[in-house]
């Protein structure tokens, strides 16, 4: 029996090899890398790939490896959340999108699970289903992170664009961003 091969796209060490040690204890065949260079230009079952990452955008690093491996089923990891990068990163061919920290179980649940929602009925969906209203600081870090996207993560031109200091911008981002 051939071993399920994941590849593990994330620039912090730690976050990367220690879920590169979960995997493997696992069963998989893992690939842990840093960056979209390393790429492995092979077939791969299945990835998670960080959003952020030193030198690349996560969501092009999908594009990629759905290149390479067009059933590879990949979940996007984010500590930075925002409905603009969770819609991309699905349009581009992510299967999840999830939410640091997380742990070994959440991660496999996404990965296999064709959606989350599919064992629950109709009506138990209905009953858990209570639509949140984001508060009013989530719509300013959401625009405040499309607009950032728009502008290539130039701060500067961002800035301009909101109608705020640069400084101030940079403030608002180092926060924490909202629950909800």
């Amino acid at each position: 029996m051939n071993k399920k091969n994941i590849v593990i796209l994330e620039d912090n060490e730690d976050l990367r090899s220690s879920l590169a040690i979960e995997f493997e204890d696992r069963g998989y065949e893992v690939i842990a890398i840093e960056c979209m260079s390393k790429i492995p230009k092979i077939n791969v079952d299945y990835a998670i790939v960080d959003l952020r990452l030193k030198n690349d955008n996560g969501i092009n690093c999908v594009e990629l490896i759905h290149e390479y491996s067009p059933k590879c089923r990949i979940v996007m990891l984010t500590g930075y959340p925002s409905l603009a990068t969770a819609v991309k990163a699905i349009k581009k061919g992510a299967i999840n999108y999830l939410t640091k920290p997380v742990n070994i179980n959440q991660l496999e649940q996404a990965l296999f699970n064709e959606e989350l929602t599919e064992n629950l009925t109709q009506e138990k969906k209905q009953q858990e289903f209570t639509p949140l209203t984001p508060s009013l600081a989530r719509h300013e870090r959401e625009y405040i992170e499309y607009i950032l996207e728009e502008c290539g993560g130039n701060i500067t031109n961002a800035a301009k664009k909101l109608g705020l200091h640069r400084q101030s911008l940079q403030r608002k981002l180092k926060k924490y961003p909202p629950r909800n």
